[in-house]
């Protein structure tokens, strides 16, 4: 089965750019070429080269080894917002879709509601009420990703609770909660994991802006966006600095959104 997704070109390059980047993350978790708080005042600022294969940044920080830590929080935080994101509003979508009626009528006026506000903004003031950190970021993020999974789940069981297959599963004496995530779920989780792969590369965005705007990870934390916010005033001087953080959350964007392509054309074409 897995194999018509390889066909497809935009989920194999994204599948490709994602294995690289995953690759340099398992490393990572074993071993960085220096201590990614380790100082060296001496060799800041200094350009790619056998020492250090990516420059070192202002404080002499070798930046392959913070890239490579970056690369960790930003997948870290991407895994938290997308999974909790996908629970709550598979749980708030699936019970909306299904049961209908004035409960789908009364969940969906609070999803709506939440996805009329800039879900940025919303993270903003979520992070400015209960502080910095990983632990409030990913859940900020979580929240933000919720009514997409909410309205993607809800849109799937309405189209399949009244399907033929369902209606014999009723005859048959199971229950709500079988039907629900045994026999309607399988149905919708390429929709699911499209939306995962979207919002995954969105989470990574949204971590990488509230890091550069100082609001999301804190310094002296490896993470992509506080690279990029510390290597903006020395652009001139040291423009691979500006570069490196730049085209790696590109990659990370971009290999997740060709898999979130790549996913909705093939099972598109299924049907």
């Amino acid at each position: 089965m897995i194999k018509k997704y390889f066909r497809n070109i935009e989920f194999s390059i994204g599948f490709s750019i994602l294995l690289l980047i995953l690759s340099v993350l398992v490393v990572s978790f074993f071993y960085t070429p220096y201590d990614v708080e380790a100082m060296d005042l001496a060799n800041r600022l200094d350009k790619p080269g056998l020492a250090h294969l990516l420059g070192t940044d202002q404080f002499g920080r070798d930046i392959l080894s913070r890239v490579m830590k970056g690369i960790e929080v930003s997948i870290l935080i991407g895994c938290l917002s997308v999974i909790s994101g996908l629970v709550f509003g598979l749980l708030i979508g699936s019970v909306s879709g299904y049961v209908g009626g004035k409960v789908d009528e009364a969940v969906m006026k609070i999803i709506d509601s939440l996805m009329a506000f800039p879900g940025v903004l919303l993270a903003m003031m979520l992070i400015a009420v209960s502080g910095n950190g990983l632990k409030n970021t990913a859940i900020a993020l979580a929240i933000m990703a919720i009514p997409r999974f909410a309205r993607i789940s809800r849109s799937g069981y309405m189209e399949y609770r009244d399907k033929d297959f369902i209606k014999a599963e009723r005859i048959r004496g199971a229950g709500n909660i079988r039907i629900m995530y045994i026999h309607i779920l399988p149905n919708i989780l390429a929709e699911l994991s499209a939306t995962a792969s979207l919002s995954f590369a969105s989470a990574i965005m949204s971590e990488a802006g509230l890091s550069y705007l100082g609001l999301g990870m804190q310094p002296p934390s490896p993470s992509l966006g506080i690279m990029l916010s510390e290597a903006q005033d020395y652009m001139l001087r040291a423009p691979w600095y500006v570069l490196i953080p730049t085209v790696t959350i590109a990659l990370l964007v971009i290999a997740f959104n060709l898999l979130a392509d790549g996913i909705r054309d093939v099972n598109g074409g299924a049907k």
